[in-house]
């Protein structure tokens, strides 16, 4: 009896030493970490301010706004910059653009990204390397250079100050096809072959068999491509001379307002992040996960 006794306390008092000396280790662990977390709150504070200053004066009268310092929290907040900017401009309209052509090209481009990175990934055709590194040197020609060519294309098919072309130039997405394709070679694929195997066709395990396990990957997409779309700036405003044709972004650049227009400029600003805050809040569950999974295979 005695000897189990023994043997119990031998094996219970390792076990309380090891507790006792993992404190001081925890200890030093978070005395380390602290510095990390203040170093963070700081850069989150120096990116959240300016959003936040952007909304205190969007809710300003225009004599409160020029004050300086800013007011972080407005004395009495006002709706009125909201309300003029809707009724002395055509922020309605351009909102409305900048929601079809995001919506519209972000879908457009999510069609031809998938079938073109499942055609890499998936089948064999002459020059498929070849090929895809052809089309993945794109990324390397910055869009500034193709500028002026698209305008001269566009106005030959006199496609100037239409949603043609908002919205076909940026359907093809070089990097949204080779994020697909990395995240399409680490799938397996005995689905899709037991699919073949039933009668399948080859866009039938496309749709029904690929595209539902690509699902983290087209939200990262669809987020890239949202945001592209909806904070084009300069391409919107060589392509478009009408006031009517002009999204958020090039609309609220021309913007001019007859009373104080800060505070109205900063209520439009406003206005056209809600979306993409939206959009991200929505998909950013899957975001990280695409791009993580998106490895690096050949």
């Amino acid at each position: 009896m005695s000897t189990k006794l023994q043997v119990s306390e031998s094996t219970t008092t390792p076990l309380s030493d090891l507790s006792g000396g993992n404190r001081p280790r925890r200890t030093h662990e978070i005395m380390l970490s602290i510095p990390v977390y203040l170093l963070l709150i700081i850069i989150a504070v120096v990116m959240v301010a300016p959003f936040v200053a952007m909304i205190s004066v969007s809710l300003q009268a225009g004599n409160n706004a020029a004050i300086f310092p800013i007011q972080w929290i407005p004395s009495a907040p006002t709706l009125s910059n909201y309300i003029n900017i809707f009724q002395t401009s055509d922020i309605a309209r351009w909102f409305l653009n900048s929601l079809i052509v995001a919506v519209v090209g972000t879908l457009l481009a999510i069609f031809t990204s998938t079938t073109a990175a499942y055609a890499f990934a998936r089948m064999n055709f002459p020059l498929r390397r070849v090929i895809f590194w052809s089309f993945l040197a794109m990324l390397m020609i910055p869009s500034q250079v193709t500028l002026i060519p698209e305008y001269l294309l566009l106005a030959n098919l006199h496609w100037l100050n239409s949603y043609q072309s908002l919205i076909l130039p940026g359907i093809t997405s070089a990097f949204g096809t080779f994020m697909i394709r990395q995240y399409l070679l680490g799938l397996p694929r005995d689905f899709e072959e037991a699919a073949r195997i039933d009668g399948a066709s080859e866009f039938q395990v496309y749709a029904r068999i690929v595209l539902p396990m690509l699902t983290p990957a087209i939200a990262t997409l669809a987020t890239i491509q949202f945001l592209n779309y909806w904070n084009e700036f300069l391409y919107v405003l060589v392509v478009t001379s009408d006031s009517e044709m002009r999204t958020l972004p090039a609309g609220l650049a021309t913007l001019q307002t007859p009373t104080s227009g800060l505070p109205e400029l900063l209520a439009g600003t406003t206005i056209a992040i809600v979306p993409t805050v939206i959009v991200f809040l929505l998909l950013q569950r899957y975001f990280v996960r695409g791009i993580v999974m998106s490895g690096l295979k050949s």
